[in-house]
Protein backbone atom coordinates (compact mmCIF):
# COMPACT_ATOMS: atom_id res chain seq x y z
CA UNK A 1 0.00 0.00 0.00
CA UNK A 2 0.93 3.64 -0.05
CA UNK A 3 3.45 4.77 2.52
CA UNK A 4 2.25 6.85 5.43
CA UNK A 5 3.54 10.37 5.67
CA UNK A 6 3.46 12.80 8.56
CA UNK A 7 1.53 16.04 8.56
CA UNK A 8 4.09 18.78 8.00
CA UNK A 9 4.36 21.89 10.12
CA UNK A 10 3.71 23.95 6.99
CA UNK A 11 0.41 22.15 6.38
CA UNK A 12 -0.75 22.79 9.96
CA UNK A 13 0.19 26.46 9.74
CA UNK A 14 -1.66 26.83 6.43
CA UNK A 15 -4.77 25.12 7.84
CA UNK A 16 -4.65 27.16 11.05
CA UNK A 17 -4.72 30.42 9.07
CA UNK A 18 -7.77 29.23 7.15
CA UNK A 19 -9.84 28.30 10.21
CA UNK A 20 -8.95 31.22 12.48
CA UNK A 21 -7.19 31.42 15.83
CA UNK A 22 -10.35 30.86 17.89
CA UNK A 23 -10.75 27.33 16.56
CA UNK A 24 -7.12 26.24 16.17
CA UNK A 25 -6.99 24.42 19.51
CA UNK A 26 -10.10 22.38 18.70
CA UNK A 27 -8.93 21.83 15.14
CA UNK A 28 -5.65 20.29 16.33
CA UNK A 29 -6.46 18.68 19.69
CA UNK A 30 -10.18 17.85 19.68
CA UNK A 31 -11.16 14.20 19.68
CA UNK A 32 -14.16 12.24 20.81
CA UNK A 33 -14.55 9.31 23.19
CA UNK A 34 -17.41 6.83 23.01
CA UNK A 35 -18.72 6.18 26.53
CA UNK A 36 -20.71 2.95 26.70
CA UNK A 37 -22.86 1.42 29.45
CA UNK A 38 -23.36 -2.34 29.08
CA UNK A 39 -25.97 -4.25 31.08
CA UNK A 40 -24.36 -7.36 32.55
CA UNK A 41 -27.74 -9.12 32.70
CA UNK A 42 -29.02 -8.81 29.13
CA UNK A 43 -26.12 -7.19 27.26
CA UNK A 44 -28.11 -4.07 26.33
CA UNK A 45 -25.76 -1.27 25.33
CA UNK A 46 -26.22 2.50 25.21
CA UNK A 47 -23.59 5.07 24.37
CA UNK A 48 -22.90 8.78 24.27
CA UNK A 49 -20.01 10.86 22.86
CA UNK A 50 -17.57 12.65 25.16
CA UNK A 51 -15.39 15.33 23.51
CA UNK A 52 -11.81 15.74 24.76
CA UNK A 53 -8.74 17.90 24.19
CA UNK A 54 -6.45 15.63 26.20
CA UNK A 55 -6.68 12.15 27.72
CA UNK A 56 -5.74 11.57 31.37
CA UNK A 57 -4.19 8.17 32.05
CA UNK A 58 -3.82 6.78 35.60
CA UNK A 59 -0.47 5.28 36.57
CA UNK A 60 -0.79 1.87 38.25
CA UNK A 61 1.37 -1.16 38.89
CA UNK A 62 0.10 -2.59 35.59
CA UNK A 63 0.81 0.47 33.45
CA UNK A 64 4.55 0.58 32.85
CA UNK A 65 4.16 1.58 29.19
CA UNK A 66 1.92 4.11 27.47
CA UNK A 67 0.38 1.25 25.47
CA UNK A 68 -0.62 -0.59 28.67
CA UNK A 69 -1.99 2.68 30.04
CA UNK A 70 -4.22 3.04 26.96
CA UNK A 71 -5.35 -0.59 27.27
CA UNK A 72 -6.22 0.04 30.89
CA UNK A 73 -8.09 3.23 29.96
CA UNK A 74 -10.25 1.42 27.38
CA UNK A 75 -10.80 -1.70 29.50
CA UNK A 76 -14.44 -2.18 30.64
CA UNK A 77 -15.00 -1.77 34.39
CA UNK A 78 -17.92 -2.78 36.55
CA UNK A 79 -19.65 0.17 38.21
CA UNK A 80 -20.05 0.09 41.98
CA UNK A 81 -23.76 0.91 41.74
CA UNK A 82 -26.41 -0.77 39.60
CA UNK A 83 -27.85 1.29 36.74
CA UNK A 84 -31.35 1.30 35.28
CA UNK A 85 -31.39 -0.84 32.13
CA UNK A 86 -34.05 0.25 29.58
CA UNK A 87 -34.31 -3.32 28.33
CA UNK A 88 -34.62 -5.06 31.71
CA UNK A 89 -36.63 -2.13 33.17
CA UNK A 90 -34.79 -2.56 36.48
CA UNK A 91 -31.43 -1.55 37.91
CA UNK A 92 -28.82 -4.13 36.94
CA UNK A 93 -25.05 -4.62 37.35
CA UNK A 94 -23.44 -2.53 34.63
CA UNK A 95 -20.08 -2.16 32.95
CA UNK A 96 -18.73 1.11 31.59
CA UNK A 97 -16.20 1.38 28.80
CA UNK A 98 -14.44 4.20 26.97
CA UNK A 99 -13.15 3.83 23.42
CA UNK A 100 -11.85 6.39 20.91
CA UNK A 101 -14.61 7.36 18.47
CA UNK A 102 -12.71 10.19 16.78
CA UNK A 103 -8.94 10.58 16.95
CA UNK A 104 -7.40 14.08 16.92
CA UNK A 105 -4.65 15.40 14.69
CA UNK A 106 -2.52 15.93 17.80
CA UNK A 107 -3.01 13.49 20.65
CA UNK A 108 -2.21 14.91 24.08
CA UNK A 109 -1.74 12.24 26.76
CA UNK A 110 -1.62 13.31 30.40
CA UNK A 111 -0.05 10.94 32.92
CA UNK A 112 -1.80 11.39 36.28
CA UNK A 113 1.24 11.70 38.55
CA UNK A 114 -0.40 13.74 41.32
CA UNK A 115 -2.51 11.76 43.78
CA UNK A 116 -4.28 14.15 46.13
CA UNK A 117 -5.98 11.25 47.94
CA UNK A 118 -2.64 9.92 49.19
CA UNK A 119 -0.93 13.32 49.15
CA UNK A 120 1.95 12.14 46.98
CA UNK A 121 3.46 12.28 43.52
CA UNK A 122 3.68 9.03 41.55
CA UNK A 123 7.25 8.92 40.22
CA UNK A 124 7.05 5.54 38.46
CA UNK A 125 8.76 5.45 35.08
CA UNK A 126 6.37 4.94 32.16
CA UNK A 127 7.95 4.14 28.80
CA UNK A 128 6.56 5.50 25.53
CA UNK A 129 7.49 5.14 21.85
CA UNK A 130 8.94 7.91 19.72
CA UNK A 131 7.40 6.50 16.56
CA UNK A 132 4.37 4.48 15.51
CA UNK A 133 2.04 4.58 18.51
CA UNK A 134 -0.97 2.75 17.07
CA UNK A 135 -4.39 3.96 18.23
CA UNK A 136 -6.30 1.74 15.80
CA UNK A 137 -6.73 -0.98 18.42
CA UNK A 138 -8.65 1.42 20.67
CA UNK A 139 -11.43 2.26 18.21
CA UNK A 140 -14.93 1.00 19.15
CA UNK A 141 -15.09 -1.72 16.49
CA UNK A 142 -11.88 -3.30 17.70
CA UNK A 143 -11.93 -3.14 21.49
CA UNK A 144 -15.52 -2.53 22.57
CA UNK A 145 -17.14 -5.36 24.48
CA UNK A 146 -19.59 -7.20 22.24
CA UNK A 147 -23.25 -7.10 23.25
CA UNK A 148 -24.17 -10.29 25.09
CA UNK A 149 -20.66 -10.99 26.39
CA UNK A 150 -21.50 -11.27 30.07
CA UNK A 151 -18.00 -12.23 31.17
CA UNK A 152 -15.62 -11.12 28.43
CA UNK A 153 -11.89 -11.67 28.78
CA UNK A 154 -10.49 -8.13 28.27
CA UNK A 155 -7.07 -9.47 27.33
CA UNK A 156 -8.55 -11.80 24.70
CA UNK A 157 -10.62 -8.95 23.25
CA UNK A 158 -7.56 -6.69 23.16
CA UNK A 159 -5.27 -9.35 21.66
CA UNK A 160 -7.76 -9.91 18.84
CA UNK A 161 -7.96 -6.16 18.27
CA UNK A 162 -4.18 -5.79 18.18
CA UNK A 163 -3.92 -8.52 15.55
CA UNK A 164 -6.53 -7.20 13.12
CA UNK A 165 -6.93 -3.47 13.78
CA UNK A 166 -6.13 -0.68 11.30
CA UNK A 167 -2.85 1.17 11.63
CA UNK A 168 -3.58 4.69 12.87
CA UNK A 169 -0.11 5.80 13.82
CA UNK A 170 1.18 8.71 15.89
CA UNK A 171 4.71 10.04 16.29
CA UNK A 172 6.03 11.86 19.35
CA UNK A 173 7.03 15.48 18.88
CA UNK A 174 6.95 17.04 22.38
CA UNK A 175 6.92 16.16 26.07
CA UNK A 176 6.41 18.04 29.34
CA UNK A 177 8.30 16.64 32.32
CA UNK A 178 7.93 17.38 36.02
CA UNK A 179 10.62 17.26 38.66
CA UNK A 180 10.00 17.68 42.38
CA UNK A 181 7.13 16.71 44.65
CA UNK A 182 3.36 17.08 44.85
CA UNK A 183 3.72 20.44 46.62
CA UNK A 184 6.64 21.98 44.78
CA UNK A 185 8.45 21.26 41.58
CA UNK A 186 9.45 22.46 38.15
CA UNK A 187 8.26 21.80 34.60
CA UNK A 188 10.53 21.46 31.57
CA UNK A 189 9.74 20.49 28.00
CA UNK A 190 11.35 18.69 25.07
CA UNK A 191 10.42 19.61 21.51
CA UNK A 192 11.34 18.01 18.19
CA UNK A 193 12.25 20.48 15.42
CA UNK A 194 13.43 19.34 11.99
CA UNK A 195 14.29 15.87 13.25
CA UNK A 196 16.26 17.05 16.31
CA UNK A 197 15.16 17.22 19.96
CA UNK A 198 15.67 20.34 22.08
CA UNK A 199 15.34 20.69 25.85
CA UNK A 200 13.56 23.81 27.11
CA UNK A 201 14.05 24.90 30.71
CA UNK A 202 12.42 28.31 31.15
CA UNK A 203 14.38 30.66 28.86
CA UNK A 204 17.29 28.21 28.46
CA UNK A 205 17.17 25.98 25.37
CA UNK A 206 19.78 23.36 24.52
CA UNK A 207 20.22 20.03 22.74
CA UNK A 208 18.18 17.34 24.49
CA UNK A 209 21.06 14.84 24.32
CA UNK A 210 23.64 13.16 22.12
CA UNK A 211 22.88 12.73 18.43
CA UNK A 212 19.30 13.72 17.67
CA UNK A 213 18.46 13.67 21.41
CA UNK A 214 15.69 11.09 21.08
CA UNK A 215 17.24 8.54 23.47
CA UNK A 216 17.60 11.17 26.21
CA UNK A 217 13.96 12.25 25.81
CA UNK A 218 12.66 8.67 26.02
CA UNK A 219 14.76 7.94 29.12
CA UNK A 220 14.06 11.18 31.00
CA UNK A 221 12.28 10.93 34.36
CA UNK A 222 8.97 12.54 35.16
CA UNK A 223 7.17 12.43 31.81
CA UNK A 224 3.91 14.25 32.53
CA UNK A 225 2.39 15.15 29.16
CA UNK A 226 3.10 13.55 25.79
CA UNK A 227 2.21 15.15 22.46
CA UNK A 228 1.82 12.85 19.45
CA UNK A 229 1.16 13.92 15.85
CA UNK A 230 -1.01 11.69 13.67
CA UNK A 231 0.33 10.49 10.36
CA UNK A 232 -1.87 11.77 7.55
CA UNK A 233 -2.21 8.84 5.18
CA UNK A 234 -2.41 5.30 6.54
CA UNK A 235 -3.21 2.29 4.41
CA UNK A 236 -2.83 -1.42 5.07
Amino acid sequence: GARARSMSQQEMERNSRSIGSDNIVKYLFAGKLRSVLICMTCGYKRSQPEPFLDVSLPITADTKTIESSLRNFTRPEELSDSVLCPSCAIKTPTRKQHTFAKLPKILCLHLKRFDAATNRKISDFVSFPAHGLNLGAFLPHWCEVVEGMKNPDPDAVQNEADAACPQILYDLYATVNHTGTLHQGHYVSNVKVNGKWYHCNDAYVCDAGDGDGEKAVLEADGAYMLFYMRRDVVTT
